[in-house]
């Protein structure tokens, strides 16, 4: 189909249109009170520290408490975008988050190793070097260039969920996610004494 007449299709159908991108803000706001709430009742668990302002701030993470120097976030793995999307739907990106999330569109999501430790050029440098002992694990090494871990919500699972008002079984892989991320911190904990001890040499 041409653009001109998509176009038109869009025009004729304006009134679904904007009810439908009303509602499905709505959905997304639902959803990420369900994400800032899993995020929460994780770390809780765990007894790591967590953000979990997603609905406000696009903003979840999470650490072990020894990684945080009073409120400042020395390490942590972060719900992020897939390395080169900026957010922004004008620059190619999908329009919608829960679209990345279900990696349905161009994007996605999932859970980035970040650090605020060491300077941003050394430090690109050291996990260029050491990212390839992790080509064992879930984690892959993206463009940014970091350890990323993929996530992707099911559609057909999270339509159930909305239809049903319980996102737990939707919501599974972010939990699943979190779990790997602890059953393997000390490759983390591993990595970070590495570099402070370069740093420090």
């Amino acid at each position: 189909m041409f653009s001109n007449e998509l176009d038109k299709l869009l025009i004729l159908n304006i009134g679904d249109l904007d009810e439908g991108a009303r509602r499905f803000e709505l959905l997304q706001i639902r959803v990420a009170d369900e994400i800032d709430k899993l995020v929460q009742d994780w770390a809780t668990r765990q007894g790591w520290r967590s953000a979990h302002s997603w609905r406000e701030e696009e903003d979840a993470a999470v650490a072990p408490h020894h990684w945080m120097s009073g409120d400042s976030w020395q390490a942590w793995f972060g719900l992020e975008y897939r390395s080169g999307d900026t957010g922004e739907w004008s620059d190619g990106n999908d329009y919608f988050w829960l679209t990345k999330l279900c990696a349905e569109g161009r994007g996605g999501m999932g859970f980035r190793f970040c650090q605020d430790q060491f300077p941003k050029t050394a430090w690109k440098k050291f996990i260029q070097t050491r990212a390839i002992g992790f080509n064992d694990t879930r984690f892959v090494f993206d463009d940014e260039p970091s350890l990323f871990l993929p996530i992707r919500v099911d559609k057909e699972t999270l339509a159930k969920g909305a239809e049903e008002e319980k996102f737990e079984e939707a919501l599974r892989p972010l939990n699943d996610a979190l779990d790997y991320i602890h059953s393997i911190i000390d490759r983390f904990e591993s990595l970070l004494t590495t570099m402070r001890n370069q740093q420090a040499s």
